[in-house]
């Protein structure tokens, strides 16, 4: 509701043009100061003999971080009314005056912030205490605005607690929350400033260009003609879309649209039709190579690189999707859903020739595979996006097509042989692709939709950046209370205590949290408070266990606690994206969250596996050997046979419907499956195959399987 309020607000008079002059300065300001291009114009010209090292001047990170926030708050206030009852045709004046506050606020530290480093302390003047304090309160009063009650409400609470227990040292609290690297301006901030904007600004550059559309029409050409066509068209669309979207209910929303339409019109009911795309689209935040905000910082917290985080999220994430894909395919067939005709559907061969649209994810996923920094890779995807997009444009002749790619190409190779970095050259590239694309496209009649979309996409993308950037900011405060009164650690250990040293308990907990917090608190914050508090004891326990050492034990109860957060935008009673498919599909929002729930039980399945038999996330990388090549290969294949038999009695189809007794032998075979007794799983793998090949030949008859009625699970 906020955010469709903060849509109408901003695209209307002067607040639109406001918000679009402010995404320019953000985006501007991001790329220069902070993802280096100022250091990549000083390294050209001073290669070319010019030094205009005295005129260029640039900020602590800090200080960047504070500007940024400050435009965030400003961008904040006018968009995002106090109440829903709040008129959105017009922004009252004090809106504006809180805006312009935030930013000047956040704008003192900037000021300030060298004093400060060389005084080494902040001198407690009334001014240095009041001004903070007056940003952190509108900082919370933003995020209330943008995202909702409840994670502003708990750093409150959070942190009046912390500075009672400090003995209201008010000098000591804003120190560590404002001037430090501690509180607002801590890790998670830091990661969204230095990485996750790029990939924002990639996301958006690619939904303005029509890639994501393009994906969903792509996929639905090929596999919609086939059973359960629709349905399966979500699955592979949302992963294919989960590449490069880092957000479940913006995939819902934007893969939805078409597909949850297309499956009520087969057949499918509309609780199902709504459940499918949300349990899809959930998964597209666990498929590398984005994965959302939260991969990013929790790379950074852990001190890995993000190809690591990557790689890590590959087999539990193909895993997920395979199980959805199974569970629909039982539920297509139990439905009896015809397949679509393929005149209903759109043309494949005229989709296949614009396939190079595709080209940005196959970039990324290179780039960042090559060890190549994120907001690098972020860039020169985005570089491919542009070019493709020109490339595909309808009417332009191929003159300017060709002037337009090869002008960027040439911008990439003469910046690397000016002496820059290839790393530097591809961002460069990337960057002059959006400047060159927008400044040309209005000199052809044909490019001028092109140029005016990603314009917007300033604008955009700057929205998009208010809500995981105060969400940052918000956990950052949560993580600072926990650090500078040491709970973290203390809450971490009574954990601990109370699960006895059980790690079945203790992933429990973890998982119980997770969820618990998901329900008002965004997947980033989420994250960043369950990681705090029982990431590292999580990890201990798990490293006693399985004899892998403290550091990869880290990254297994990083992403486990990873894995919950994203799924608790699944998980009733709030469940985010099953409400998103809901109001598409016009369901009853309980029974699609609860269909949801059910298509994506690998998400909450997996993380156990994976937190017993680290294996699956590949952790010996240098150190692959038959053993841990037998491992990996094992894990995979135990996982997808309890999927296959979890499915099978869930669903309550195994060649042929099937009754309640084979139902319950299913269930319980395949939970028995996922214990670590080896030794079983051939035996029951010829079980699973057995009662197939008895249902098939019996016709369907079996086990009291006749008469059985979907619509009673």
């Amino acid at each position: 509701m906020a955010e469709a309020l903060a849509i109408e607000r901003a695209k209307r008079g002067a607040v639109a043009k406001a918000v679009l002059v402010v995404g320019i300065v953000f985006a501007f300001y991001e790329l220069s100061l902070v993802m280096g291009l100022n250091f990549s114009l000083y390294t050209v010209l001073r290669n070319v003999g010019v030094d205009f090292r005295q005129l260029l001047y640039t900020p602590d990170i800090q200080q960047s971080m504070a500007f940024l926030l400050g435009l965030l708050l400003l961008t904040s206030f006018i968009i995002y009314p106090a109440s829903r009852r709040a008129r959105v045709d017009r922004t009252p004046v004090y809106d504006y005056a809180l805006g312009i506050l935030g930013f000047t606020s956040m704008l003192y530290l900037v000021v300030v912030y060298p004093k400060v480093v060389e005084q080494g302390y902040v001198e407690a003047t009334l001014p240095n205490v009041l001004i903070p304090l007056v940003a952190i309160g509108l900082l919370l009063e933003a995020s209330r605005r943008s995202l909702g009650v409840a994670l502003p409400t708990i750093a409150l609470v959070v942190m009046l607690l912390g500075l009672g227990y400090e003995g209201f040292n008010l000098r000591r609290f804003v120190n560590h929350m404002f001037y430090a690297r501690e509180g607002v301006f801590a890790i998670p901030l830091y990661v969204m400033v230095s990485y996750v904007f790029a990939f924002v600004f990639f996301g958006t550059i690619l939904e303005k260009v029509g890639v994501g559309d393009y994906i969903t029409k792509f996929v639905m050409s090929a596999v919609g003609h086939r059973w359960g066509g629709p349905a399966k068209t979500a699955v592979v669309a949302s992963a294919l879309m989960g590449t490069v979207s880092g957000s479940s209910v913006a995939n819902v929303l934007t893969t939805g649209t078409f597909t949850i339409p297309l499956m009520k019109k087969a057949g499918y009911p509309a609780e199902v039709a709504g459940a499918v795309e949300p349990a899809a689209s959930t998964g597209g935040q666990l498929m590398p190579p984005i994965m959302g905000a939260a991969a990013f910082v929790m790379a950074q917290f852990l001190g890995r690189p993000y190809r690591d985080i990557m790689i890590a999220a590959a087999i539990p994430a193909i895993l997920y999707f395979t199980s959805v894909y199974v569970f629909i395919d039982r539920t297509t067939k139990k439905l009896g859903v015809r397949p679509v005709p393929r005149e209903s559907l759109p043309s494949f061969r005229e989709l296949a020739r614009g396939v190079y649209l595709l080209s940005p994810i196959p970039v990324v996923t290179y780039l960042l595979l090559s060890g190549l920094e994120p907001q690098y890779s972020a860039l020169g995807a985005i570089g491919a996006a542009i070019m493709s997009a020109w490339v595909y444009q309808r009417g332009l002749g191929a003159v300017p097509k060709l002037a337009v790619v090869g002008g960027i190409a040439l911008v990439g190779i003469v910046t690397y042989l000016l002496g820059l970095p290839v790393s530097a050259a591809i961002f460069f590239a990337g960057v002059m692709s959006v400047v060159v694309a927008i400044s040309l496209g209005y000199a052809f009649r044909e490019s001028r939709a092109l140029s005016s979309a990603l314009l917007s996409a300033f604008d955009s993308s700057l929205r998009s950046a208010v809500t995981i950037f105060l969400a940052a900011s918000c956990a950052g405060l949560i993580q600072g209370t926990l650090t500078m009164t040491g709970w973290a650690a203390a809450i971490g250990y009574r954990l601990v205590e109370v699960s006895g040293g059980n790690i079945f308990a203790l992933m429990f907990i973890a998982m119980s949290i997770s969820l618990v917090l998901g329900m008002g608190v965004p997947t980033t914050a989420n994250y960043i408070i369950t990681s705090t508090i029982v990431g590292t004891p999580m990890a201990r326990v798990v490293a006693s266990i399985t004899g892998i050492d403290l550091d990869m034990a880290k990254l297994v109860s990083h992403m486990f606690v990873f894995y919950f957060g994203i799924l608790a935008d699944l998980t009733p009673p709030v469940a985010l994206a099953s409400y998103a498919g809901s109001m598409l599909a016009k369901s009853e929002f309980w029974k699609t969250a609860l269909n949801a729930t059910k298509f994506a039980l690998a998400g909450y399945l997996v993380p156990y596996i994976f937190a017993l038999d680290p294996a699956l996330l590949i952790l010996p990388a240098g150190s692959l050997n038959l053993y841990t090549a037998y491992r990996m290969a094992y894990g995979i294949a135990n996982t997808a046979l309890s999927m296959l038999m979890l499915s099978a009695g869930i669903v309550g189809w195994h060649g042929t419907p099937i009754g309640r007794l084979q139902r319950v032998v299913l269930v319980v075979l395949g939970m028995a499956n996922l214990t670590p007794y080896e030794q079983a799983t051939p035996l029951l793998a010829a079980v699973y195959v057995a009662l197939y090949f008895y249902n098939t030949r019996r016709g369907g008859t079996a086990w009291g399987a006749r008469g059985f009625s979907w619509r009673r699970t």
